[in-house]
């Protein structure tokens, strides 16, 4: 495959071409060698597998959603089938819970208020899951963990309600290391989400210092930090999500520049890449049927190849080998999950009926403003950093110097929205948008990675004095959070109860200037009425939030585009 200098060269001045106008220097930067990019790799994975051992430690046993994809991994390992009632009758998930001795030494299961006992687990929901071990010290109820069933299968048996494509990844570290095993393979699955956040970085800017901070920024703070460590399908899907969204972009690009600041970015993606792309799109609906949102916007994003005014050319830039190499699994995959649904369900669409449905339209605007500035569970309560990705977005539709980049940055724009709106419109009108007992912002984990492209054009083109002191506090705050969960990572758990969010009552607890400070009441809730604010609605706190992020966004944006460059004559060759 010859590098994408090659394959888009100039017309030649014999050819008649004269309308064509070229710069007369182009700023090269070399691409990123294959060692450069395993040192990212290796950095990030170093950071989590150091972190994994006292986390593990921690949530011991695995708790809400993630003894129930382990449970079917176990099934797939030992009796080679789906069907679970077997496995939950001879209590093979004890497999994965602590030992006897692990839950007699002190002090297992402390919880940061207290040891676990029966009253803590009924008045403190989802702690631990159930499930334990029938040892001396076991609290009463707690040896049976009941199945996450689907209630509409027309098979006999148990089935489990949640998508099987994460058990089935997970089936070979299962079985060679068990849960500390599976744990490993999802700290690689992050490093490997961090190093492709660094690429896109990269490519965005040509910036090796804004990819590296874009990579530290996001990968070691919320929401990407805790699921690097959680058994839940959103890490994986972030993967599949940011790497075909990549290599797709590259392709689009391709067929309009030679990189305007920094020469050519990547090669033109061979068979193997195609392949990888397909297996990405065809994979996504079997880690969850909600992933449908996302996987369909992007092989839009393939078949017009980043074009949105020419609807009739569909494909430009592959060629027939690579387009029936990425096609290929999408099919084998989509006829196999269709048939998979048919088999269990008797229809080919999704079911629907074992979660908790969706709230009419006009509730939607509860799951927007949640997933940002809930107390609980809000992307920008946790990390405020990413409130510059929306300064990013608006730097991506300015006009820029030359037409050429406008074109690209406005594609960019575009795709990035058909691909994150819809899943996003879809999850902030599900029921329980929050995701009940999880960390903050589960459901936008495989969408998150993605904005390392906006954040990533801010931080390189909005030097100035405000925009960097915003993004270096939010980033002391965040990080700051993230030492504080991985000190004691029962505090990045929620459950949707009246009690506020457990940093902010652990803030209460052991720092005197916030004694007598109800802080509750300065975080909005999109969840619940909070027992510290009488039950009454945050609705104010809510306002000055979205106020605040609103000034900050315009006062950014204003200060990034007041010395934006006039339109220069020579415009780049396309």
């Amino acid at each position: 495959m010859q590098p994408l200098r090659a394959q888009l060269k100039p017309p030649s001045p014999l050819s008649g071409s004269s309308s064509v106008n070229f710069p007369s220097k182009i700023i090269k930067i070399k691409p990123p060698r294959w060692f450069e990019l395993i040192g990212v790799l290796v950095s990030g994975l170093l950071v989590l597998l150091l972190l994994t051992p006292h986390v593990v430690e921690w949530l011991n046993p695995p708790t809400g959603d993630e003894p129930f994809y382990l449970v079917t991994a176990i099934s797939l390992i030992k009796d080679h089938d789906l069907e679970e009632f077997n496995n939950y009758y001879n209590y093979d998930f004890w497999d994965f819970a602590p030992t006897c001795e692990e839950m007699a030494k002190a002090p297992w299961g402390y919880i940061g208020s207290g040891l676990i006992d029966s009253e803590t687990v009924r008045s403190i929901a989802g702690i631990y899951a159930p499930g334990l071990r029938n040892c001396r010290n076991t609290p009463p109820g707690l040896t049976e963990l009941l199945p996450h069933y689907s209630k509409n299968t027309v098979r006999e048996g148990i089935y489990t309600k949640h998508g099987i494509g994460l058990s089935v990844l997970i089936v070979p570290a299962y079985a060679l290391g068990g849960r500390i095993g599976v744990v490993i393979f999802l700290n690689f699955l992050a490093a490997l989400v961090g190093l492709n956040c660094w690429l896109l970085a990269w490519e965005m800017t040509g910036k090796r210092k804004i990819a590296w901070l874009v990579w530290a920024a996001m990968l070691f703070t919320s929401p990407l930090l805790p699921f690097a460590f959680l058994i839940f399908p959103a890490l994986p899907a972030a993967l599949l999500v940011i790497y075909s969204w990549r290599r797709l972009r590259l392709v689009a690009q391709a067929r309009l520049l030679v990189q305007e600041k920094y020469g050519v970015v990547a090669k033109v993606n061979g068979w193997g890449r195609a392949l990888l792309i397909g297996l990405c799109l065809g994979f996504l609906p079997w880690l969850h049927s909600v992933f449908l949102s996302i996987s369909l916007p992007l092989f839009l994003y393939f078949l017009l190849g980043g074009r949105v005014r020419y609807w009739r050319v569909l494909l430009p830039g592959w060629s027939a080998v690579t387009t029936a190499l990425l096609l290929l699994p999408i099919i084998i995959l989509g006829g196999l999950f269709l048939a998979y649904y048919i088999y269990l369900y008797g229809t080919p669409f999704p079911n629907t009926q074992d979660h908790a449905g969706f709230a009419p339209l006009y509730y939607i605007w509860l799951g927007i403003f949640g997933f940002f500035f809930d107390q609980k569970y809000g992307l920008l309560i946790y990390a405020p950093g990413y409130l510059l990705a929306f300064v990013g977005l608006i730097l991506l539709s300015w006009r820029s110097a030359r037409r050429g980049q406008t074109n690209r940055r406005r594609s960019d724009l575009i795709w990035l929205g058909l691909v994150i709106i819809p899943n996003f419109l879809v999850m902030s009108s599900y029921n329980q948008w929050w995701g009940e007992w999880g960390s903050p912002a589960r459901y936008l984990v495989p969408l998150v990675p993605l904005l390392a492209a906006p954040l990533a054009v801010v931080l390189a083109e909005a030097p100035q004095l405000f925009t960097r002191l915003f993004f270096g506090l939010s980033l002391l705050w965040s990080v700051t959070i993230s030492v504080a969960w991985m000190l004691n990572p029962h505090l990045m758990f929620h459950w949707q109860d009246q009690n506020p969010a457990k940093l902010l009552t652990w803030l209460q607890l052991n720092l005197p200037f916030f004694k007598d400070v109800k802080l509750a009441g300065w975080f909005p809730s999109y969840v619940t009425n909070l027992k510290a604010n009488g039950g009454q609605p945050t609705i104010l706190a809510g306002i000055v939030w979205l106020s605040a992020a609103g000034i900050i966004v315009a006062l950014a944006s204003f200060l990034a585009l007041r010395k934006h460059p006039k339109r220069e004559e020579i415009e780049i060759w396309e």
